[in-house]
């Protein structure tokens, strides 16, 4: 028999009949012991290609022995053919398992479509060299055929375009979390007609790639993903203290990222809580419901060591006695207290309880959150401001256009005295640095106290004039008393002005 189109294309057919079956079966072998080493490995190249390779030899090794040479030649054809599609295989698994080298394997359907074409075009050459026929009647055939086959699995071939596009636009890869629709898994691979995930419960989803293509793509892998809880606390704590305890709490959660920052704010006010919507970032979004577990119990711990209350809808009824003996306790603590702090003013120390109790009506007690302005540059100053908690500084702007820090104010400090008592602007700006709370008292309380004992203010106006002596000297220099009788007389004289105080007889 004469050599066959494989033995001729090996080289085989210059060989000795003994030989050239030895060397035959050494192929056959060498192509099992290959298709059992990657069975169960996850390789580029697969133990299908080394069998359809070991399989074409032992075709054309038994087509010697049909009686018939027609067949047998026909059959040599096709174990040729079969080789040669082993061959496109082998190759093309080879350069893509180099050039995805030390990658997770995304997807075949490139590989697979350049496949196809080149055994078509095999095919196509071994037909015409082989037995005559004519290519172009073949693709005439062939597009009618592909037509009705088209209309038939529109859908299927759909599919296999979509996963083709996605392929090439890689907007996933094997590992990221997606979210397409209801569904939400990480990505394992792309195959010709569904892309599979899997979900956190384990369950092995295939998406038809026309549906992932046609919907709004989720991608989760883009190194910082945020996450949010929203909670309602109470209207009692100030919003810059739930923010500094968040914001610790969350520093000791190792998952949540530094860079971008976690933020805490406060969003809406509600029937019955201020609304506060608690953002941070993760790199993982796998790990993403296990770290909101974390924040929302370690929240709970934190809020409950600092008394913040996280309210839900109730009605309280408050049943009161006609004589409402414990609001009129609650009241004269309240006044005791105040009290004790405008004795914490020097110029305030001298009054008797009397004259104290006459400013207590107009002293309220204000919050201010960190980065507030208690007091504006330029404004009329009506009121005074004696600091109970927190931290403040205070500023002017120079010519320049410079912020200069002036001075710090802590617990006891008072500012705003001097626009208060002369009726002046206010020369430099006060901010709070921390959150604050102060007493503010305005011009109506010292205008009665004034009123009924005229001789306070002298005593004021010396303690004032005493500790702002250098200021008011440049004051009174600059009036129309041309600084006559000093400052403390000039003083004395902008608070008879403002306050209508009559001199004592």
């Amino acid at each position: 028999m004469a050599p066959t189109p494989l033995q001729t294309m090996l080289g085989l057919d210059a060989l000795h009949h003994d030989f050239r079956a030895f060397v035959e079966s050494v192929l056959v072998i060498a192509a099992l012991l290959g298709a059992f080493a990657v069975r169960r490995r996850r390789r580029a190249v697969t133990a299908t290609t080394f069998l359809l390779l070991a399989g074409s030899v032992l075709i054309d090794t038994g087509a010697r022995f049909f009686p018939n040479p027609d067949i047998g030649k026909k059959v040599a054809v096709a174990a040729f053919v079969l080789f040669l599609f082993g061959v496109i295989r082998l190759i093309l698994e080879g350069v893509d398992a180099i050039t995805r080298r030390g990658k997770v394997h995304f997807s075949t359907i490139g590989k697979d479509l350049l496949m196809l074409v080149l055994w078509f075009v095999v095919l196509m050459a071994v037909l015409y060299t082989d037995f005559g026929v004519q290519p172009l009647s073949i693709l005439t055939t062939t597009t009618v055929f592909a037509a009705v086959l088209g209309f038939a699995l529109q859908e299927t071939l759909g599919n296999i375009f979509s996963g083709l596009s996605l392929s090439m636009g890689h907007p996933f890869e094997p590992g990221d979390w997606i979210r397409s629709g209801t569904h939400l898994g990480r990505v394992k691979g792309i195959a010709w007609r569904a892309t599979t995930i899997v979900t956190r419960a384990n369950e092995r989803l295939e998406i038809p790639n026309s549906v992932i293509a046609k919907d709004v793509l989720f991608n989760y892998a883009t190194g910082a993903v945020r996450d949010e809880i929203n909670i309602g606390l109470s209207y009692g704590v100030p919003p810059n203290h739930v923010r500094e305890v968040v914001l610790t709490l969350l520093r000791d959660v190792p998952q949540v990222m530094r860079d971008p920052a976690p933020e805490v704010l406060a969003w809406n006010y509600a029937d019955f809580s201020i609304e506060y919507h608690i953002r941070y970032w993760i790199a993982d979004y796998g790990v993403q419901e296990r770290v909101r577990d974390r924040v929302a119990s370690s929240l709970w711990y934190a809020l409950k060591r600092h008394s913040i209350e996280i309210p839900f809808p109730t009605r309280t009824i408050h049943v009161r006695d006609a004589g409402r003996d414990e609001d009129e306790r609650a009241d004269a603590s309240f006044e005791r207290e105040l009290m004790g702090d405008l004795r914490q003013v020097d110029w305030l120390r001298g009054l008797n309880d009397d004259e104290l109790k006459m400013l207590v009506p107009s002293v309220a007690v204000r919050q201010f959150g960190a980065g507030e302005l208690l007091i504006r540059a330029g404004e009329q100053g009506a009121s005074m401001f004696i600091f109970r908690s927190g931290t403040a500084e205070v500023f002017a702007h120079t010519a320049d256009g410079q912020t200069r820090h002036l001075a710090t104010y802590v617990r006891g400090d008072v500012t705003g005295e001097m626009a208060l008592m002369t009726g002046d602007p206010r020369t430099a700006s006060v901010r709070a640095i921390t959150d604050v709370e102060v007493i503010e008292m305005d011009r109506e309380g010292f205008t009665r106290l004034f009123k009924e004992h005229p001789d306070a203010a002298a005593g004021i106006g010396d303690i004032i004039a005493l500790r702002n002596k250098d200021r008011l000297e440049k004051l009174s220099a600059g009036d129309s008393m041309n600084g006559r009788g000093g400052p403390h007389r000039w003083l004395l004289a902008k608070m008879r002005e403002l306050f209508d105080i009559k001199e004592a007889q």
